[in-house]
């Protein structure tokens, strides 16, 4: 796991593998495979069924009681989001299991030792994302889980964690207090699979950026270290060629890599661009609707209200992480054109400034990432969903004062 005393390159995606593997979403190759499938499915059905089932049961119950359906529809849309995820991750699997094996192949990896520094701070940022990101989503399931206890304390009345409908009486015991223990239990481990699946997305996004870095400064690199000179020797005429020659050779080295790095970003936005859209989208209404909900409280529970709070910046940290990385990604291929002018160019041969050529005509597109082909994954969109959302929410605090 670790390397020399520090963190292992990639070791991101190690994290966020190990725990989409325990909790059930990573089939194994092999005879265990089946035995595994079973075991996703019982750990689809407590996590997530369950809940699902309760949540829609509780829509169709209530249909038309604005209140109760703003109650219900925060968590429905981001279980429906969850389980969508679920769904992407398990029929793709071989796909994602194909640019996890790129990352580690020796094509990406044969500049580890080299260029260790990049790879170790990529895999730094990773881990900082996660943790930022679990812990706003595990204060908030830890308030909502903690509901009955403190409703209990306070003297008032039995409450669930989460709205649902249940086919029973959940205020009597023990009915009341087994279906908040799985509420409770559900929506902490459903925070942690949730995270680890967007963590997953954004760190393969992390390793193209690292690669990038990597190809930035072999193309700087190429032909740097001495400017190829005329050696007054018997040897000094093939030393010049050779070297020459080996320029070339690391320019079209370099050509290639850049090539791998633009097929495998290309993968990550057929896998995922579809389903991060999704989660655009229903993030934006998510936060809307518990700024609605939170101007609507009469009573201001503190674990109630921290939970939202908490939540409403788990729900924007999310968008933040994929428009990051997609930034990230976009600067880092843009400095490839600054890379190519940043090499001794001038004193190579005819054939490599060709060659730089075509590397620098590749480097003017941009490799980008999208929500669904909609909207670019960049810290401008960010921006501006950010814009929007305080729009919005200053004008559901005008309207709720009117009121």
């Amino acid at each position: 796991m670790k390397e020399g005393g520090t963190i292992a390159p990639n070791f991101h995606l190690r994290v966020s593998l190990m725990i989409i593997y325990f909790l059930g979403t990573w089939p194994p190759v092999g005879k265990f495979r089946l035995p595994y499938l079973f075991y996703t499915a019982c750990s689809f059905t407590f996590i997530l069924g369950i809940l699902l089932s309760a949540e829609i049961a509780n829509v169709l119950a209530h249909w038309g009681d604005m209140s109760r359906l703003v109650a219900v529809a925060t968590l429905l849309m981001t279980n429906c989001t969850h389980a969508s995820k679920v769904v992407v991750l398990l029929r793709r699997q071989p796909r994602i299991q194909a640019l996890l094996d790129t990352a580690n192949s020796p094509a990406f990896s044969r500049y580890d030792e080299e260029y260790k520094d990049l790879l170790i701070s990529y895999a730094w940022k990773g881990i900082f994302h996660h943790a930022v990101y679990q812990s706003f989503g595990g204060i908030a399931v830890f308030c909502w889980g903690f509901t009955p206890i403190a409703d209990l304390v306070a003297g008032r009345s039995r409450r669930l964690p989460m709205e649902g409908w249940y086919p029973y009486n959940t205020t009597v015991t023990p009915a009341f207090e087994i279906t908040a223990a799985h509420q409770g239990i559900a929506i902490i481990i459903a925070c942690f699979h949730n995270v680890a699946m967007d963590t997953l997305m954004t760190g393969l996004v992390a390793v193209a950026c690292s690669q990038l870095a990597i190809l930035e400064r072999k193309i700087i690199s190429i032909d740097n270290e001495e400017s190829i000179r005329e050696v007054r020797n018997d040897k000094g005429k093939s030393l010049a060629v050779e070297r020459r020659v080996l320029s070339y050779r690391l320019l079209k080295r370099c050509a290639v890599h850049n090539n791998m790095i633009f097929h495998f970003t290309n993968e990550i936005q057929d896998i995922f661009g579809t389903v991060i859209f999704f989660q655009f989208l229903s993030n934006c209404i998510i936060i809307c609707l518990i700024a609605f909900k939170v101007s609507q409280m009469k009573v201001y529970i503190p674990a109630v209200l921290v939970g939202m709070l908490t939540y409403m910046c788990c729900m924007t940290y999310q968008i933040f992480i994929f428009c990051w990385h997609g930034n990230e990604l976009y600067l880092h291929s843009m400095r490839l054109v600054t890379a190519a002018y940043s090499s001794n160019w001038f004193s190579s041969t005819e054939g490599f400034k060709r060659g730089l050529q075509i590397v620098m005509a590749r480097a003017h597109r941009p490799l980008t990432l999208s929500a669904g082909k909609v909207m670019l994954l960049s810290l401008d969109t960010f921006v501006q969903v950010r814009t929007f959302l305080s729009d919005v929410l200053s004008q559901n605090k005008t309207h709720s004062n009117i009121l």
